[in-house]
């Protein structure tokens, strides 16, 4: 359902940043005129030298007193949901109300996590039908006076355009978005597969009152508010020659609108763009495929059939509402994901460049569900260098510096809040640490071998090296400041295993799995010989487990570079793999590449392991992640046992509260079991922030700065 829903560097730039954070009035580079030392003054002219000038004059002339500037370790400028977001990316948004507490959805999350009627867009309560089919329809009517950042009313027909546009059947298709739309609607599948273009679970009402009826197959649900909520999306500006039919069941050609040539031009080249792009996933999909396969034929059959089609519409009478609809999609995901140009929420959108989001006070926007409305001019969301985030933020360089999870910078910065430098605030996290694994491919696909991984760790020294001691080890899918966890978590513990350093188990393990044989594969493997080996030779060793066709035991992992946990891994796995007959290599890079490697891996993975933090989402339904039918089961579990125990505990009956814990504590034992991840510690986050802002003073594991900042003033 539409629910408005995680590496680069900038040291050069970031060491040389003289921010007026601190409240500086003055854009001069002088001692006399922003306090600088002549040692600054060097790091500039350094910076100078090496190319810098346009980048730091220009991030100098966007900085003053009614400026609060958000120092983040990594950003990508991605600013709509359904591709490979960063964290930040995701705050920024929250800043600009296209998703989170902060818009106009129907429902919204307080501070603790417990959903929410959205009173600042809704006139009155939803209203709460159950039909005797068992669906349920839910009648929503939001307030008159609602406007878009370029003071564009916003209607019913907000409401239902992107919940229309993202579940149409070529979406997808055609954009390469994750996202899914109104799956949990009646009438989804049959819109979907373009058997109807009539969506049986929208009504339009009239121009401020609409209903969402959400499927009987989907209830009951725990936290059903999540399947019916809804938010705006601007239709005037992605879809501008578009129009919501009057029963809010399609999208329909703007009355008055007249296709052009031009139009159908567009049209045309956008067919090419999908005919090259399914051609381009081809190629990458079955790059080094044996071409006379049955599967390579089959999906050769399947992509020519596709542009067949294409070709067909591209020849034909162009349809001017299939032509609307796609222009549409293409300006979501093409224009409206980088540059977010009309927004509802407390901020909108100026400008994204040199690592950099900069946003501008929303004047049209009417404040929060707790009546209170933002009244910082601007922010700035700015990429440092995440190993001196914590010096910037007490030199006064940057105003916040949201979830440090290293032990040192912590201690760091609770020494400068001791001496008055700057508020820290502290909070477990809601989510943790994990190396996420393929279970479909490569030698991570049996359940044995990801096991004894988690046997070649000692994930204590993750806590203690890592976060010095701000954190624990976990065994499932689980945070501390969960309320599950916090309800159950000590019964919990003794019914899982406590996944430790033991190299015997892990040898255990792998003698249950194909890899039991030395190089010929036939000779038994043996652990005593590779012990002796290991001794004699740790960095020579070359007495490695194989399989009976030869194929040795080999784990490659991706991780992300300059991360601690990256080096800890390293530090740790490649030797202890070595006494298991297991040759496991760790590869550092960019985020981004990370996210590739996991999101799209080919047939034959070179890595099929990734060292990840991942925060859970609001509701807890693992069902989007381990299910077969999960839309973002990026570690490709199939598993009928997941599929049994995440379907049991998402269609739990809200009114039963002991039920869904112990179908909880179910799926944590199979979690915990079959390790689709490993999951290394659940920490404590610390934020700090400067003494100029005020009312930072409610911060949680689901309310940040981005949430807060309608309560945040500064301090001239």
């Amino acid at each position: 359902m539409k629910n408005k829903k995680l590496y680069s560097s900038l040291l050069a730039l970031a060491l040389v940043l003289s921010l007026s954070a601190c409240g500086s009035n003055s854009n001069s580079t002088n001692d006399a005129g922003n306090g600088a030392s002549g040692q600054e003054e060097n790091k500039d002219a350094q910076a100078l030298e090496d190319g810098q000038k346009e980048n730091l004059d220009d991030f100098k002339k966007q900085t003053a007193d009614d400026t609060i500037v958000l120092g983040v370790g990594t950003i990508n400028g991605d600013f709509i949901q359904g591709y490979n977001n960063d964290a930040n990316d995701v705050n920024v948004r929250k800043f600009m109300g296209i998703e989170g507490n902060n818009g106009y959805n129907c429902y919204v999350i307080d501070e603790y996590g417990q959903f929410q009627t959205n009173t600042a867009a809704l006139e009155k309560e939803p209203e709460l039908i159950k039909n005797e089919d068992g669906s349920m329809t839910t009648k929503y009517t939001i307030k008159k006076d609602l406007k878009w950042s370029d003071g564009e009313p916003i209607t019913a027909d907000d409401y239902l355009f992107g919940i229309l546009l993202e579940s149409d059947k070529d979406f997808n298709t055609l954009t390469g978005s994750l996202n899914v739309g109104g799956d949990s609607l009646k009438g989804f599948e049959a819109f979907k597969k373009g058997e109807t273009d009539s969506f049986e679970g929208l009504e339009k009402i009239d121009d401020y009152t609409f209903s969402i009826t959400v499927d009987a197959s989907q209830l009951p649900y725990f936290e059903a508010q999540a399947l019916s909520n809804a938010g705006p999306t601007p239709l005037h500006y992605i879809g501008q020659n578009l129009a919501v039919s009057k029963d809010g069941k399609k999208l329909v050609v703007k009355e008055g609108y007249q296709v052009t040539d031009k139009d159908k031009e567009n049209y045309k080249k956008s067919i090419d763009n999908q005919i090259a792009l399914l051609k381009e996933n081809f190629d990458k999909d079955n790059e080094g495929k044996d071409k006379e396969s049955e599967d390579y034929k089959k999906a050769k059959e399947e992509l020519d059939q596709k542009e067949k089609d294409l070709e067909a519409r591209k020849s034909g009478d162009v349809d001017p509402t299939r032509l609307l609809i796609e222009e549409a999609m293409i300006k979501e995901t093409s224009d409206y994901r980088f540059n977010p140009a009309v927004t509802c929420g407390p901020y909108k959108f100026n400008k994204f460049e040199n690592n950099m989001v900069k946003l501008d006070l929303n004047e049209n926007y009417q404040g929060n569900f707790k009546g209170q409305k933002a009244s910082i001019p601007h922010i700035i969301v700015q990429l440092v260098n995440r190993n001196i985030g914590p010096d910037l933020l007490e030199n006064c360089d940057i105003d916040i510096w949201e979830a440090e999870t290293d032990g040192g910078k912590i201690a760091q910065l609770k020494k400068a809040q001791e001496a008055g430098k700057i508020g820290l605030s502290s909070y477990e996290r809601n989510g943790y640490g994990n190396i996420i694994f393929l279970t479909d491919r490569g030698a991570t696909k049996y359940k044995e071998v990801r096991q004894a991984i988690a046997s070649l760790m000692d994930r204590n020294e993750f806590v203690q090296s890592f976060l010095g001691g701000y954190g624990v080890v976990t065994n499932g899918m689980y945070g501390q400041s969960q309320w599950m966890y916090k309800e159950r978590g000590a019964d919990l513990q003794e019914k899982l295993t406590n996944w430790i350093l033991n190299i015997d188990k892990a040898n255990e393990l792998l003698d249950k799995t194909p890899y039991k044989f030395e190089k010929d594969g036939k000779s038994p493997w043996d652990k005593a010989k590779a012990l002796d080996e290991f001794n004699k030779n740790q960095d020579g060793f070359d007495y490695y487990r194989y399989d009976e066709n030869g194929n040795k035991l080999v784990v490659n992992q991706y991780g992300a570079e300059q991360s601690p946990i990256t080096t800890l891994i390293s530090n740790q796995l490649p030797p202890n793999a070595k006494q298991a007959g297991m040759e496991y290599n760790v590869t550092a890079g960019s985020f981004s590449t990370l996210m590739d490697y996991l999101s799209f891996p080919k047939e034959d993975a070179q890595y099929t392991a990734f060292s990840m933090a991942s925060d859970f989402a609001t509701p807890f339904d693992p069902w989007f992640y381990y299910s077969s039918e999960g839309p973002f089961n990026r570690s490709k579990v199939n598993d009928p046992k997941a599929d049994e125990v995440t379907v049991s505990l998402r269609k739990t009956d809200p009114s039963d509260k002991e039920g869904y814990l112990d179908k909880w504590e179910e799926f944590q034992k199979w979690y915990n079991d079959y390790l689709p991840e490993i999951p290394l510690y659940s920490n404590v986050f610390h934020t700090g922030y400067s003494n100029r802002i005020k009312g930072f003073d409610v911060i949680t594991p689901v309310w940040q700065a981005c949430d807060q900042i309608n309560a945040m003033t500064i301090e001239k």
